[in-house]
């Protein structure tokens, strides 16, 4: 669905093949949107799930788009999740 996945740029562009960008004409809360498709879309899940750890590995990656800065906020945001609920285990 995405064609080849690329952690070092990521377009939030509605249309681009990311799991970040919205369909092509999409408007709308882009947010809402994000969590709706991390509900729905496993592939979504792991995309969001892997940018954000190489992120909080201090791997570079160059979001772009209308959606940058909400789609990098998020991804940073399940990378704290996740290792708050790794640090929890025994």
């Amino acid at each position: 669905m995405y064609g080849r996945i690329s952690f070092r740029k990521i377009d939030t562009t509605p249309g681009a093949r990311s799991a970040f960008a919205p369909p092509g004409g999409w408007k709308g809360d882009y947010r809402a949107w994000m969590r709706q498709r991390w509900k729905e879309d496993l592939g979504v899940r792991q995309h969001v799930f892997v940018a954000g750890r190489l992120l909080a590995l201090g791997l570079r990656i160059n979001f772009s788009g209308p959606y940058a800065n909400e789609a990098r906020q998020i991804a940073e945001a399940v990378a704290r999740r996740s290792s708050i609920e790794e640090g929890s285990g025994p």
